[in-house]
């Protein structure tokens, strides 16, 4: 019998019940990948005082995210990650949030091969001073697990913030 990792079971469930479909959904609102479409469109502008990113682009950074410390730092998977340049994606969204679901669906086999490891790898990419945080001991992997958690519900919250922007812009019917 395999046993359940009770950390990556309830992440998995709250990203898998909630917050991706929460994330379809705004999507959705904004028109998906249809001709005309919000979904590219960043509530400031180039050059804003205030900079942020189209939806299309959260989506794309939070398949990022969830490779980066799902796949390399949980996982040991070998990624490749260019953070930055998750911030100029123009590509269709539609596949996106089915990586996104892929990649959400892994976490409970990535957690249980740390576990079984008893280590963590390094995640791909981040910004986050992970050497810090295994100095201080608290790189573990119910803290990636919330982390993950963490940082895509934070973006679905944005992701609805910039839905309610464009679409309040949007010309009436």
């Amino acid at each position: 019998m395999v046993s359940v990792d009770p950390a990556a079971a309830a992440a998995h469930l709250v990203l898998g019940a909630e917050v991706v479909p929460g994330i379809r959904s705004a999507i959705a609102d904004l028109g998906g990948d249809g001709p005309g479409t919000l979904v590219h469109v960043a509530p400031t502008g180039p050059g804003s005082r205030w900079p942020s990113n189209s939806a299309a682009t959260l989506v794309h950074h939070l398949c990022g995210v969830v490779t980066s410390w799902g796949a390399a730092c949980l996982g040991a998977e070998e990624v490749v990650r260019d953070r930055a340049a998750e911030f100029e994606f123009a590509g269709p969204v539609g596949p996106e949030l089915d990586r996104l679901a892929d990649l959400v669906d892994r976490l409970p086999g990535w957690a249980a091969a740390a576990r079984d490891r008893g280590t963590l790898a390094h995640p791909t990419g981040t910004a986050f001073d992970v050497e810090a945080a295994r100095r201080a001991g608290t790189l573990t992997v119910d803290w990636v697990l919330a982390h993950i958690l963490h940082d895509v519900a934070g973006h679905l919250g944005h992701l609805e913030v910039t839905r309610d922007v464009l679409l309040d812009r949007a010309p009436g019917p």
